[in-house]
């Protein structure tokens, strides 16, 4: 009896605890569960209603959007190459359809005509000027040579007078002086004799004299043939001081004056006739330097003809302007004047274009060459084209060069995997660079992670409505960011926070 007691109330038990699990039932969960289902149903009806966010397990792509433009790889970029201002006086109409060979723009050529005229008019003037200045300089190496002859002459008259002087005049007047002397010593000597022989000769007397007075009168006839050597003798022995005191070193130094200036003579003319044709010379240099200078403007200014007419290089489409360029574009239209240097006309290869952008320098680390991308242009929304980042800049710059403190960007190059003739040089583009793909995982938008010192939480619903709970983030893209824990597949978060929201509509 006690066992049939037992059983039963262990049977009335397990019913009441299969009521009291109904009634939680159909009394508390079903209810919540129905007016949240049709909760979720209004907020897809009304857009005043809750947001939310029902937690799925995908493929995650990590990456960055960013906006570029369409690029030819290469562009025949036309600018005047001539040194020589000008005025466009034709030129074709932009965003014409162009072949190889095709007239683009001509410019005037009439100073550049002139200044042609002027430099052949120029050159051939120079160059009789050179033929003249040839002649005068053979004249003058002529006159040159004439009188140096003259003055080597004079100098070798002079130097042969000053060697004969010395070894023959000289030495003969001396002998001849010294023979005079000796000859007049001699003769005075004889006289002296003479006079002895006389005045020991014994005369006899005459008629009218007697002997002493003839002898007396020998004598004085002796004594003066004795004093006329004398005489002779004195004059000899003084012609003879007066050559060594006075004629010798007289006549030796005009002989040497005139060797020295005759030596001095040929000096200076030496010295001017080299400069003479030195001068010549540098006058022949000087015209012979004007002449090739006129003649390589002259050249250089023929060359410039061709370049006053364009014709199209390759086939394309023409562009005003330099398009690489963002500022100092020339406002291309007649009669303006041109430079060297200054791009007119931009013809853009089509077949082979690419894609520009500039990568930011917080993402240079999550970007890679090789990694894929996706191009979606503004004004084909409907068209995405797959392309490469094929070129990463080294270094960045400034995206606005003149102001250093504007932020650093990388010139960044995407190469299309296929060309298209939908996409054109300059078009706009939005860029999806895809840098990683994380395999089945969790993932919400990111709007539905909240942060609250430095912890992450989520808004999860629940049979008692909103429910916060802490999450672990991974990675994240602009749209979507990875759930490590704290959640599971198929829980609905919210993308707002639900007291908020709920204070606020009080």
């Amino acid at each position: 009896m006690k066992l049939t007691r037992k059983k039963l109330f262990i049977f009335a038990g397990i019913l009441l605890l299969i009521a009291g699990c109904c009634g939680v039932y159909f009394g508390v969960y079903l209810p919540r569960k129905n007016a949240a289902q049709a909760s979720d149903k209004k907020t897809e009806n009304n857009d005043d209603m809750d947001r939310t966010f029902k937690v799925r397990r995908d493929d995650l792509v990590i990456g960055l959007q960013q906006g570029g433009y369409i690029n030819a790889s290469k562009k025949h970029k036309l600018a005047l190459q001539a040194n020589h201002r000008t005025k466009l006086i034709w030129v074709i109409d932009e965003n014409t359809k162009i072949k190889k060979g095709d007239l683009l723009a001509k410019f005037e050529t009439d100073d550049l005509l002139e200044k042609i005229e002027n430099f052949e008019i120029e050159q051939d003037n120079l160059s009789k000027e050179l033929d003249l200045a040839k002649e005068n300089y053979r004249v003058i190496l002529s006159e040159n040579a004439a009188a140096l002859q003259d003055a080597e002459e004079k100098l070798s008259q002079a130097d042969d007078a000053l060697r004969k002087y010395r070894r023959f005049e000289r030495i003969n007047k001396r002998d001849s002086l010294e023979l005079a002397i000796t000859e007049a010593e001699d003769a005075l000597k004889t006289e002296e004799d003479t006079y002895r022989e006389a005045r020991d000769k014994q005369y006899e007397a005459t008629s009218t004299q007697n002997a002493e007075e003839v002898r007396q009168a020998a004598l004085d006839k002796q004594q003066a043939k004795i004093d006329k050597a004398e005489n002779a003798l004195s004059n000899a022995e003084d012609n003879f001081k007066v050559f060594r005191r006075y004629d010798h070193p007289s006549q030796l130094l005009r002989l040497v004056n005139a060797y020295d200036q005759a030596k001095l003579t040929l000096q200076k003319v030496r010295i001017s006739t080299e400069s003479k044709a030195i001068q010549q010379r540098k006058s022949m240099e000087n015209l012979r330097r004007r002449v090739r200078w006129v003649t390589k403007q002259l050249e250089r200014y023929k060359e410039y003809m061709p370049m006053m007419e364009w014709r199209a290089p390759e086939d394309g489409v023409v562009i005003y302007g330099d398009p690489d360029r963002r500022w100092g574009n020339i406002d291309v239209k007649l009669g303006i004047e041109v430079g060297r240097g200054q791009v007119l006309i931009t013809i853009p290869e089509m077949s082979n274009l690419v894609v520009d952008f500039d990568l930011p320098e917080q993402f240079r680390s999550k970007v890679q060459v090789g990694n894929k991308a996706t191009i979606t242009p503004d004004s084909l929304p409907g068209e995405k084209f797959e392309a490469t980042i094929s070129h990463i800049a080294t270094l960045p710059v400034n995206m606005v060069s003149w102001d250093s403190a504007s932020p650093k960007i990388y010139k960044t190059k995407l190469k299309l995997n296929k060309q298209s003739s939908k996409l054109v040089n300059g078009m706009s583009v939005q860029i999806h660079v895809v840098t990683k793909v994380i395999p089945k995982v969790l993932f919400v938008p990111i709007e539905a992670v909240f942060e609250e010192n430095d912890r992450f939480f989520v808004y999860r619903s629940g049979l008692g409505g909103p429910q916060e709970v802490t999450v672990e983030i991974g990675e994240s893209n602009d749209n979507f960011v990875q759930i490590k824990s704290g959640l599971k597949e198929d829980d609905v978060v919210y993308l707002y926070r639900p007291y908020q929201k709920s204070q606020d509509g009080k």
